[in-house]
């Protein structure tokens, strides 16, 4: 073969390799890009997504190919939203709350019917993430793998399977009794009475591959049981899993903090700290802590709480302002287990707003802030090597919270999963 012609066929062959590199899957161009990481909105953008991932974000015109070109013609694109709390296993929106399984069938025909619908509508709506606290084991690990597996379309799973807790009756399993209550309380609890038992509890999640380890801290507690949450803390982090309280009395929060606990999911409750002598220190150190009002609030406009509740949600309410004051970090939370999914975005958002968080905040709250909570490094922000979960919002979600709730785009895993968009 010729000189030429064996140069002409290289400058052919590194063309095509050239634009093979450099194709794009996804290219969602004129956006308007909230990126999570705290930094200002990017005006008129391009998000480039590549093999799953954030590749980077432009601005100016378009410099590559893509498989796909959306456009966003000048909407907000932002991380797909992190619900850090959401039981999966139970149902506390209808009332009287229902259990969904009390027996092994029931809870498969559960994940296979009604979780099934609620994790798609979750999508849809724009939630990537959802980590479900206290849910029945092994079920809550085969609803995990079937999301990734793509047998089931919803957000991705993170799980902490059964609550460590002391031993006595736990509210999950109220009403059942026999062989239901049995089921109940083997799948949904693992013992800590003791540092051994609760050593021993913590490291049979570790086998079970939980992503994070729960704690109650208040219920079945006479007196706070520090050596057994030392015992937990100590092992968790030995396996690089965070501890995160689900419950917790407001004047046993310095001491759990001094333990090493990492998140609080619920706000301490039962003690009332009008001066900060307890919780300032929850504040001081930026701890992230969940703002799960919704209930309280849905359950006294429906009349049926008791002054006991209405007190509760006082001393709730009031715990949450020292230490937000303080400099707590909040975190996107529904909680309200069996919630509809279209009601998720505003009632946390209402109830952020009604403690007086600004909207960044919120939008940080459900991204960048929810993945630190989890400990997970590759989610929350869209930065070049990120996994590309996001979502497009009709608005700005800066000025108009209610933008969260006009979802019309969302990508999971680099994927368009939702498409509202006219063409």
């Amino acid at each position: 073969m010729n000189t030429k012609k064996m140069a002409f066929k290289t400058l052919l062959l590194s063309a095509f390799i050239s634009t093979q590199a450099y194709a794009a899957d996804i290219i969602i161009k004129n956006a308007n890009v909230f990126d999570g990481t705290g930094s200002d909105l990017i005006k008129n953008a391009n998000v480039i997504i590549e093999n799953g991932k954030i590749k980077a974000i432009e601005t100016g015109q378009i410099k590559e190919k893509a498989n796909q070109i959306i456009d966003a013609k000048g909407k907000t694109v932002m991380p797909g939203i992190i619900n850090s709390h959401l039981h999966l296993f139970w149902n506390m929106y209808d009332l009287p709350p229902k259990m969904p399984a009390t027996n092994d069938d029931e809870a498969k025909q559960f994940i296979n019917g009604e979780l099934k619908e609620r994790l798609h509508d979750h999508l849809a709506h724009g939630i990537t993430s959802i980590l479900s606290p206290i849910d029945f084991w092994p079920y809550i690990d085969e609803v995990k793998k079937k999301v990734e597996a793509g047998e089931i379309s919803g957000p991705r799973v993170f799980m902490a399977g059964p609550v460590l807790i002391q031993a006595g009756d736990y509210y999950a399993c109220a009403g059942l009794s026999g062989a239901e209550l049995k089921w109940c309380d083997e799948h949904v609890r693992l013992p800590i009475d003791t540092p051994k038992q609760a050593k021993a509890s913590v490291q049979k999640l570790v086998g079970y591959k939980t992503d994070v380890i729960v704690y109650d801290g208040v219920t079945n507690q006479k007196e706070f049981n520090l050596p057994s949450l030392k015992a937990i803390v100590d092992e968790a982090h030995k396996n690089n899993l965070k501890v995160l309280v689900h419950n917790a009395d407001a004047k046993n929060v310095p001491a759990m903090i001094e333990a090493g606990v990492d998140v609080f999911i619920h706000p301490p409750a039962i003690t009332k700290d009008t001066d900060g002598r307890y919780l300032k220190v929850l504040g001081e150190k930026k701890m992230p802590l969940a703002i799960t009002l919704g209930f309280m609030e849905r359950y006294i406009g429906l009349g049926f709480a008791s002054e006991k509740d209405k007190n509760d949600y006082d001393i709730m309410q009031n715990n949450i302002q020292v230490m937000l004051k303080a400099g707590a970090t909040p975190l996107f939370t529904s909680d309200v287990p069996g919630i509809p999914a279209k009601e998720v975005i505003p009632m946390v958002t209402g109830v952020m707003k009604g403690q007086g968080i600004d909207n960044k905040t919120i939008l940080l709250s459900a991204t960048r802030e929810g993945a630190k909570a989890l400990g997970v490094t590759n989610l929350g922000t869209l930065e070049q090597g990120k996994i590309a979960d996001l979502i497009l919002v009709d608005g700005d979600p800066l000025k108009d919270i209610k933008a969260l709730e006009r979802v019309q785009l969302v990508v999971k895993d680099g994927a368009v999963v939702v498409n509202h968009l006219k063409k």
